[in-house]
C-alpha cells in the first residue's frame, strides 16, 4: 500500500484505534493529520509517527470549523479521512450497572451522543468540502451497530445512528466522487471497554488489526457498506441491511 502524498486525517488519534491508523498511515507515506481533545496523548501519539497534531473536541462545530481553515490553509484537501473518536455511555471503571438504561445519567449521555454521532455528523459537515475528488471516508462503528448489545444499550444505539447514516449516504456521496463506509469491529482492547468486561477468557482483537482494515477500506470501490471484523484471524465482511439488492 502506497500513501505518498496523501492526507490522511483521523480523529481520536491520541490512543487506540486512532493512535493506530495515524501510525500505520505514516508508515506507508501519508501526511497525517491527528485531532483529539487528549493533547498529551495526541501530541506524544503523533511525534512518534510523523505528522501534526491538531486539538479537536468532535462534539462542538466551533471546533470542527477553525479545523477546517487550518486545514485549508496547512493541506489545501483531504484524501482520507477516518472519523473514528467514540466512548461509551459510563467511563470505564464505572460497574456494569452504570451502563444500564435505567442508571443513565443525562450529562454522560449527551456527551457520548456528541461524541459518537455529533462527531460523525459535524466532522462531515465541515470536512467534506475538503475532501479531494476520488477520497475516501471509514467510520468506526462497531458490531453493536449492527446487533443488540445489552451490557450498554445506548452506546449500542448511538452505533446503529452511525451504521444508518453511512448507509444512506453512498449515492450522495458518489455524485461527489467520494466513497464512505463503516468499520464495525467485535471487542477491541481500547480504553472505552468497562473495566468489568475484561478478564476471564475472552479474547480481545488489537487496535493494529483494525488499523489495517482501515486502510484497506480507504482504497476499496465499495461504498455505504457496513464492514464486520469479529477475529483477528478473519477478514473483514460486508453486513448487507436487509432489503438492499448487492450491487
Amino acid at each position: 500500500m502506497q500513501l505518498d502524498g496523501k492526507v490522511v486525517v483521523v480523529s481520536g488519534a491520541a490512543s487506540g484505534i486512532g493512535a493506530s491508523v495515524v501510525k500505520l498511515a505514516a508508515k506507508y507515506g501519508a501526511s497525517t493529520v491527528g485531532l483529539d481533545i487528549d493533547d498529551e496523548g495526541g501530541q506524544a501519539a503523533i511525534a512518534q509517527n510523523g505528522g501534526t497534531y491538531q486539538h479537536c473536541d468532535v462534539s462542538n462545530t466551533e471546533s470542527w470549523a477553525t479545523l477546517a481553515d487550518r486545514l485549508r490553509s496547512s493541506h489545501g484537501g483531504i484524501d482520507y479521512l477516518h472519523l473514528n473518536a467514540g466512548i461509551q455511555s459510563a467511563p470505564p471503571q464505572a460497574p456494569l450497572a452504570d451502563y444500564r438504561f435505567g442508571s443513565m445519567q443525562i450529562d454522560r449521555y449527551k456527551k457520548m451522543m456528541g461524541v459518537n454521532v455529533d462527531g460523525v455528523v459535524l466532522g462531515l459537515h465541515h470536512l467534506l468540502p475538503l475532501m479531494r475528488t476520488g477520497g475516501s471516508i471509514v467510520v468506526t462503528g462497531s458490531l453493536a451497530g449492527v446487533t443488540p448489545y445489552d451490557i450498554d444499550p445506548l452506546y449500542s444505539m448511538s452505533k446503529h445512528a452511525i451504521t444508518g447514516l453511512v448507509r444512506s449516504l453512498k449515492s450522495e456521496l458518489s455524485e461527489q466522487g467520494l466513497r464512505i463506509n463503516a468499520i464495525c469491529p467485535g471487542a477491541i482492547d481500547t480504553g472505552i471497554i468497562p473495566n468489568d468486561q475484561r478478564g476471564g477468557d475472552f479474547q480481545f482483537m488489537t487496535a493494529d488489526h483494525v488499523a489495517d482494515e482501515v486502510l484497506h477500506l480507504f482504497q476499496t470501490t465499495e461504498s455505504g457498506a457496513t464492514w464486520l471484523k469479529i477475529k483477528e484471524s478473519k477478514p473483514v465482511y460486508i453486513m448487507h441491511p436487509p432489503g438492499r439488492k448487492r450491487d
